[in-house]
């Protein structure tokens, strides 16, 4: 296998490549020297790990309080009800992208043609196949206020996805969702069953819906945050 730096060149070779960069020799061998230091560092098995001290209650890792943020994310943090949840705290400890990943958040309820409806249906589903306790707390009352009743929500984590109760085009977005979680790779029977209903832009907008869900769940799950109150939900009023 070839060694960090190699490959990490060849990938910075491939990106510069794909936007039409062309780089000077200088800054390979500047990235060389720097992943080469890093990698040393990394296998430095001579410092003890650190230990976390983490208040109760709080999951592996310490939530930032207002006091540790700074002065435009307590800004946010003041006026923003779902900045105030366990998992947005979390999320502010990657401060240079939580800031985008809000911002995708906010398109993705707000300037995406894929319809509501379906879109919950898809996290819905995406969460309860990644078993994403804390986003399914939330989601639950998400749905309630959409409208989609807790036998509908119950259909869903059962994965009855044919149930009679689905229109033709949720039980496609669901079968649909399911593949892009457990396969990756989307049959074509799957596929063209909700190409039937979707555009392209819509059917790649869902395929982004789904793998922002995946993505949370699985940082939720490894910081193992506990579930506070629903007020997430609030972040889904009126859009």
């Amino acid at each position: 296998m070839p060694a960090v730096p190699t490959l990490f060149l060849r990938h910075m070779a491939i990106a510069a490549a794909l936007v039409g960069l062309h780089l000077p020799a200088t800054a390979f061998a500047e990235a060389k020297a720097n992943a080469t230091t890093k990698d040393a560092a990394m296998s430095d098995k001579s410092a003890p790990a650190a230990t976390l001290s983490v208040p109760p209650g709080q999951g592996r890792l310490p939530l930032p309080t207002r006091e540790d943020l700074t002065p435009e994310e307590q800004a946010f943090y003041d006026n923003n009800p779902t900045a105030k949840t366990n998992l947005s705290r979390l999320l502010t400890l990657a401060p240079t992208l939580a800031p985008h990943f809000r911002a995708f958040n906010v398109a993705m309820a707000t300037a995406i043609e894929v319809p509501p409806i379906d879109r919950e249906l898809a996290c819905i589903a995406t969460l309860t196949l990644e078993r994403g306790t804390w986003e399914i707390a939330q989601h639950r009352e998400v749905a309630r206020m959409m409208g989609i009743g807790d036998e509908k929500f119950a259909a869903v984590e059962q994965e009855r996805y044919g149930d009679p109760m689905f229109t033709e085009r949720e039980k496609a977005v669901l079968a649909f969702t399911r593949q892009v979680v457990k396969s990756v790779r989307v049959d074509d029977g799957t596929f063209n069953a909700l190409a039937r209903f979707y555009s392209p832009r819509q059917l790649v907008e869902l395929t982004w819906v789904i793998g922002n869900y995946m993505s949370l769940a699985r940082v939720s799950e490894m910081a193992e945050i506990p579930v506070d109150s629903a007020i997430g939900a609030s972040f889904w009023k009126d859009r």
